[in-house]
């Protein structure tokens, strides 16, 4: 069975931060667990907007967490429940509220031990199932072999995403993830470079033929 089309999206994103694949799995495996990749579920199962009370989205974030969401969604004018929204959102808590489990997690070595590591500093979920979570995480890590190839991942078909189209720096980041330990000016010098081989070598009609398939994801 394929990879969720929402877990890819995570899955770039992380990369492109320079998390490992055991690692994404330990992500993956918990926000399986939490949403079943489902960014506009509500706890309980509603399904479309934060409701303000329990958790919502891939990570369920809860309370001031789910507020954080809801308001670094008005700042990037984005649905709160697009995942390509609540994957950057992943980040920013990873980079700042959420960083000594961000130190904790690149530690780890496993999917097993990332799923764990996740789950104790990020998710402090009150009912663990830390075992299923790991176990999440070991079958997901198998089918991110997608990551060792840059600009290789599955594309969705067939799947929307709401409100806005892909952006440059979201259609280079599978590319860009395989220099993620390189400084930022280096990434810089090379989404300049990336960009303009694509003005200079790809036509209207091919970058259509090309890109279409993405449609956006929900």
């Amino acid at each position: 069975m394929s990879l969720n089309p929402n877990a890819v999206i995570v899955a770039n994103k992380l990369k492109g931060a320079g998390y490992t694949k055991a690692q994404i799995a330990g992500v993956l495996g918990n926000f399986e667990l939490e949403s079943g990749f489902n960014p506009r579920v509500n706890e309980g199962g509603k399904v479309g907007a934060p409701m303000g009370v329990g958790g919502y989205g891939f990570g369920q974030w809860t309370g001031g967490r789910q507020t954080g969401l809801v308001n670094f969604a008005k700042q990037q004018k984005m649905d709160p429940g697009d995942p390509n929204l609540q994957a950057k959102f992943l980040l920013y808590e990873l980079g700042g509220p959420e960083k000594k489990a961000a130190a904790y997690l690149r530690e780890a070595v496993s999917p097993e031990e990332s799923a764990r590591r996740f789950l104790t500093d990020f998710e402090r979920a009150g009912i663990p199932k830390t075992k299923q979570r790991q176990e999440a995480a070991r079958a997901i890590y198998g089918k991110l072999d997608f990551l060792d190839q840059p600009g290789q991942a599955p594309i969705a078909q067939g799947v929307q995403k709401p409100g806005t189209n892909l952006t440059v720096s979201e259609i280079l980041a599978p590319i860009l993830g395989g220099v993620a330990n390189a400084s930022v000016e280096e990434k810089k010098s090379i989404a300049n470079t990336l960009l303009d081989e694509v003005k200079s070598s790809i036509t209207e009609n091919i970058l259509k033929n090309v890109f279409n398939p993405f449609g956006g994801f929900q």
